[in-house]
């Protein structure tokens, strides 16, 4: 019988037996993590308050284990998607405050108050749902008030903005923390676009505190523009995958270092020779034409290894590559080990995180699955026992 996590430990969806967690090991280095945020926190310099980014699971990393780290290395905010991560942050005794980024609906109004937690705001009735609750329990709810500068997505337009303050201002128990809004492209070198974001956003928030709401916690920043942007900072930033390791943007380096906190690692199941000719998986997409060798490798789509790395990726054994051979299964992907005659069932492979003087990032891993690095993480992160380092 396998064991069952407790719900706050942060691990993986269930804790395998431990021949399983052998077969695939996901390694979070919150060494890695802590490093990745003091760099942030140098580049921003002391005035501005940072948000760590925690939804997803912590992008796969981990809610709990990571926001833990984050507080004690001194983060100042935490944003999340949903209340019941919120909640579960609060019950494992996260004591900075908490952004809900989804909001909240009407009926989740109480137990948000209840937990001190802030709520993006975009609609009449929540705000209402909000202020009741916070009457009945004797209390403030803070709000930050979420304003549509060209994302497309949740929001107010900036002209509805003001009609809906003045609606708010008829809530005393609502307190208004700050405006927040998305940047749709601060990852591209052109950063036209991003520019006209930040200025109507800058426009509008100089309007609102011109008329006596100090909306000291505003912010717009991604990881993209807290790299590339400096004059985007404002009073807080919100920093997501940068914490994470990953460069925001694929067209310009990050300028200062950051530390892949996530790796996994595997090991060959089997080793076989077939002769030419030999067809490798699902659907005979791959067939061989010359002798090949072949190392099995006990991780699949299952997994969250995508099955778009058929016949694409590469992993990492003895510090040299190998190509996936055939399509990606369940439970197994084959890679060719032609060219190393020397390995054997039972030796170390690679999927992310280096080897010898090799790496292979998430930004690879998602180039050959044609998506994102962020992706790339919370599939892998979701999907596998995690187990953790420099706690």
């Amino acid at each position: 019988m396998l064991p069952t996590r407790p719900e706050a430990t942060g691990l993986g969806p269930a804790e395998p037996s431990h021949w399983l967690s052998d077969m695939l090991a996901l390694t979070i280095d919150l060494d890695a993590l802590r490093a990745n945020f003091r760099q942030l926190r140098q580049w921003c310099g002391p005035t501005v308050k940072i948000m760590a980014v925690v939804k997803a699971d912590a992008y796969g990393h981990g809610l709990v284990p990571v926001a833990r780290t984050l507080e004690k290395a001194g983060a100042d905010y935490f944003g999340v998607a949903y209340l019941h991560e919120g909640l579960r942050l609060r019950q494992a005794g996260v004591n900075a405050p908490i952004l809900l980024l989804m909001g909240v609906l009407p009926g989740e109004a109480a137990a948000a108050v209840q937990a001190e937690l802030e709520v993006a705001l975009f609609r009449p009735d929540i705000a209402t749902a909000l202020a009741a609750q916070a009457r009945q329990q004797g209390r403030k709810a803070r709000v930050h008030v979420k304003v549509d500068t060209g994302m497309g997505r949740l929001g107010l337009l900036p002209a509805e903005v003001l009609p809906f303050l003045e609606f708010l201002a008829g809530l005393p128990e609502l307190e208004l923390a700050g405006l927040i809004s998305h940047l749709a492209t601060a990852d591209w070198l052109d950063q036209t676009y991003t520019q006209q974001q930040v200025e109507e956003f800058d426009a509008l928030r100089r309007q609102v505190r011109d008329r006596g709401w100090p909306a000291p916690a505003s912010h717009i920043a991604n990881s993209g523009a807290i790299l590339a942007l400096p004059h985007t900072h404002l009073d807080m930033v919100r920093a997501g995958i940068a914490l994470y390791g990953s460069p925001p943007s694929e067209e310009a380096p990050p300028p200062v270092p950051l530390r892949p906190v996530m790796s996994l690692r595997s090991q060959i199941l089997q080793i076989k020779d077939l002769p030419a000719g030999s067809s490798i998986s699902y659907g005979r997409t791959f067939i061989a034409a010359q002798p090949i060798r072949l190392a099995a490798l006990p991780v699949g789509y299952c997994n969250g290894y995508s099955r778009l790395l058929s016949n694409r990726g590469q992993v990492l054994i003895h510090g040299q590559r190998a190509p996936i051979r055939g399509r990606v299964c369940m439970n197994l992907t084959m890679v060719e080990v032609t060219h190393l005659p020397e390995v054997s069932a039972g030796d170390q492979v690679t999927l992310l995180g280096a080897d010898g003087g090799d790496r292979l990032t998430a930004e690879e891993l998602a180039a050959w699955a044609e998506t994102i690095s962020y992706e790339v993480y919370c599939l892998l992160g979701n999907s596998n026992y995690r187990r953790y380092k420099g706690e």
